[in-house]
């Protein structure tokens, strides 16, 4: 059985140089997230991450603490967690689109919605960050 792990957090990232750092994270979490058997997505919309992080129990124990202790997130909110019967990003350590405006309004809506509503909302984000990674081996 596989756990999965969706939070959101507020970046504590300097605007300026964000979009470097996002993609040093995203080049390491790919060979981490890989050896850890992990599999998922990040959105970075400059002002907050998204994370879905699907895999191995200890794999995604691995990275919770790690996230939860690296000082770019703050205010880290888990909206989901737990057993999860199946993978949404078969193929993807680490699936993330880069930077855009536009997808960022889009993703910032679906955050929100996220954070305050039901388990809709925790799907439409999973659906819609799923939807950034069709098809991809990253």
């Amino acid at each position: 059985m596989l756990e999965r792990w969706i939070y959101v957090s507020t970046s504590q990232l300097v605007a300026a140089d964000a979009a470097e750092d996002v993609r040093a994270i995203v080049d390491v979490s790919i060979s981490r997230n890989a050896s850890l058997g992990v599999t998922g997505a990040l959105i970075f919309t400059g002002w907050r991450f998204a994370q879905y992080l699907e895999g191995p129990a200890a794999g995604i124990a691995e990275l919770k603490r790690s996230v939860l202790l690296d000082s770019r997130h703050q205010d880290v909110c888990t909206i989901a967690e737990g057993r999860y019967d199946h993978r949404r990003f078969l193929t993807w350590s680490l699936a993330y689109a880069g930077p855009s405006r536009f997808v960022a309004s889009k993703v910032e809506d679906a955050l929100t919605a996220a954070l305050n509503d039901s388990d809709d909302g925790v799907e439409a984000l999973a659906e819609m960050m799923a939807g950034f990674a069709i098809e991809g081996n990253g």
